[in-house]
This record gives C-alpha cells, sequence and structure tokens, in this order.
C-alpha cells in the first residue's frame, strides 16, 4: 500500500512518503471489530501464514508463512473468526520502503541516507 503523506518518525526525520507490504487473512467483519495485527520481529516478513502457489497451484518450496503453525482457521489466532493483517515493518527488505528503495525527495536510493525507526515508528 503507498502512502503519499509523509510519515514524521521518532528521531525528527520523516518519509515524504512511503509503502507498506502486508497480507490479509480471514475476513472482515461488518462492524470491523475483528482485526488482529500480526507484527514480526525483525528479521521475517508480512507473509505469516500459509503457502505460495505457482500458476498450477502447487506450493513454493520454503514458503510457509513464519507463523503458519498459529494463524488460519481452526489455529489459535483463527481466520474463520479473525481478520488477521500481516504487516511488513518499514525499513525491511521484504517489500515495505527501506534502504533499497527510491528517495522519492532525491531519485536516489536512500543506502545508508535511511533514518532510523523504531518499533514506535512502525
Amino acid at each position: 500500500m503507498h502512502f503519499a503523506d509523509s510519515l514524521m518518525l521518532q528521531s525528527g526525520a520523516s518519509l515524504s512518503a512511503y509503502d507498506l507490504s502486508y497480507e490479509t487473512y480471514g475476513t472482515l467483519n461488518a462492524d470491523k471489530s475483528n482485526a488482529v495485527l500480526i507484527c514480526h520481529a525483525l528479521n521475517a516478513s508480512h507473509h505469516v501464514a500459509g503457502v505460495y502457489v505457482d500458476e498450477a497451484g502447487h506450493a513454493i518450496d520454503k514458503s510457509e508463512g513464519w507463523w503458519d503453525t498459529m494463524i488460519g482457521p481452526g489455529k489459535p489466532v483463527n481466520t474463520d473468526q479473525f481478520f488477521v493483517i500481516g504487516v511488513n515493518n518499514l525499513g525491511s527488505c521484504f517489500g515495505s520502503t527501506g534502504p533499497m528503495q527510491t528517495n522519492p525527495d532525491t531519485g536516489k536510493i536512500y543506502g545508508a541516507d535511511f533514518p532510523v525507526v523504531t518499533v514506535q515508528d512502525w
């Protein structure tokens, strides 16, 4: 998801625009009270459950979500009951804006100029 509004970070720096990668599981209910946000701990992606499949419908090797044992129908975070959002943190290498992306203000890769992000920023 692309966000065109700037995001002020805890450090005082800001991102003038940014992207967040995410996946969802289950169905959001009418009053939107069944949403559960799953955040990762620094080294994982937004792919928290299930497996990716190829064009023929076969599971792609090693594509299982990092918390697949916990999220899904009948599992502790039951997607028959909850709408689960797995989000990728800013600064990650799994699709959200980070050091490998282009800074829209300069047109150059952020690299070491990417601002420090904290848990509060996530």
